[in-house]
């Protein structure tokens, strides 16, 4: 599904959570570039937004549908199925599938952070 999208991406899809959080599920690209052109130190251009959104629905991350002349968009997937799928990636390139290997691998990163302060 997804273990790597660029940073437009993940803030694409941030901003669609988070509204989705809220209850709002019909989100236009309009909705979403002035959302980021607001909060987002990096100023885009619409037609960029337009283009990673549907990309986003090429990889049907994103879903799309049509209310009269307008596109809207919504997640395909939660936050939480997204991260449990490229973890489940990850341990299927790196770590022949094993999570539990995965786990160990990520609680020692952890731990040597601790212990540096990190």
């Amino acid at each position: 599904m997804l273990s790597k999208h660029g940073s437009l991406e993940s803030a694409i899809l941030s901003t669609l959570w988070n509204l989705e959080k809220d209850g709002i599920y019909t989100n236009s690209v309009k909705d979403v570039f002035d959302i980021l052109a607001k909060n987002d130190s990096e100023k885009r251009a619409y037609t960029t937004i337009k283009t990673v959104m549907d990309r986003l629905h090429e990889k049907n991350i994103l879903l799309r549908f049509k209310q009269g002349r307008k596109f809207y968009y919504r997640t395909a997937y939660s936050h939480d199925e997204i991260v449990v799928n490229s973890l489940n990636e990850i341990a299927n390139r790196y770590c022949e599938g094993n999570l539990q290997r995965l786990a160990s691998v990520f609680n020692s990163m952890m731990n040597e952070k601790e212990l540096v302060g990190v």
